[in-house]
């Protein structure tokens, strides 16, 4: 692993563990600090493997390249997010969740579809990936693979993980006071989790205009309706 891989992979574990720490509620931090981190850790996997042999690192400048495509509608999801809370904080993203109800369900009718344009851009930006690697027969008929380590297969699902958490705070999970504000975390968690499994392998074409499409409508709603 060359020194440029092993930077990439420390700052991507970095930026999963501060998204962690933040998303948790452990450290206060704003809503632009949490999508850099989870960024960060997106994009680890892929630029780690930019410096392996052509197989891999094929796939991992595509795979950077449609990641960083994802910047615009990842930033306009942030943006309706600080217009719903009123602020930039995570802490008063939870706080808008608690006092004036889920943002898919409560406030402004602008404001609630709004949320739920931002939610589906972020689904598609989180369950679109290029995949790394290869599988050919080989002349003997076994199968030859080039696979990604396990490391980065586990820092790209820890990534995803917090993409989906971001979303989470910003639309569904309020301060986890009592047992429904867990459910409300549980339940949104493994459904964006789930969807984002089991459309690993769907291909959407132009997924990033597609996404930042959705995102831009979302933002415009969440200011038209305001904040609840």
């Amino acid at each position: 692993m060359s020194a440029r891989s092993r930077v990439a992979f420390a700052s991507g574990a970095g930026g999963l563990i501060g998204a962690t720490l933040l998303l948790s509620g452990r450290v206060d931090g704003s809503i632009v600090l949490a999508l850099l981190f989870v960024g960060a850790a997106r994009v680890a996997a892929p630029a780690t493997l930019v410096g392996a042999g052509p197989v891999l690192a094929g796939g991992a400048y595509r795979s950077l390249a449609q990641l960083i495509a994802f910047a615009p509608a990842w930033v306009l999801v942030a943006a309706t997010g600080v217009v719903r809370a009123g602020s930039a904080a995570l802490s008063d993203a939870r706080g808008a969740n608690a006092v004036a109800g889920l943002a898919i369900a409560r406030g402004q009718a602008a404001t609630v579809a709004g949320a739920w344009f931002a939610i589906a851009a972020g689904i598609v930006a989180i369950a679109s990936r290029v995949p790394i690697g290869a599988e050919t027969e080989s002349g003997a008929g076994t199968t030859g693979r080039i696979v990604v380590p396990a490391t980065l297969k586990r820092l790209e699902a820890g990534a995803v993980i917090a993409q989906a958490a971001l979303l989470v705070t910003l639309f569904a999970g309020p301060h986890v006071t009592g047992f429904g504000d867990g459910v409300s975390w549980i339940l949104g968690l493994a459904g964006l989790a789930g969807i984002a499994w089991f459309a690993r392998d769907v291909e959407l074409r132009n997924a990033p205009l597609i996404a930042a499409v959705l995102a831009a409508v979302g933002v415009a709603l969440a200011i038209a309706g305001g904040a609840p």
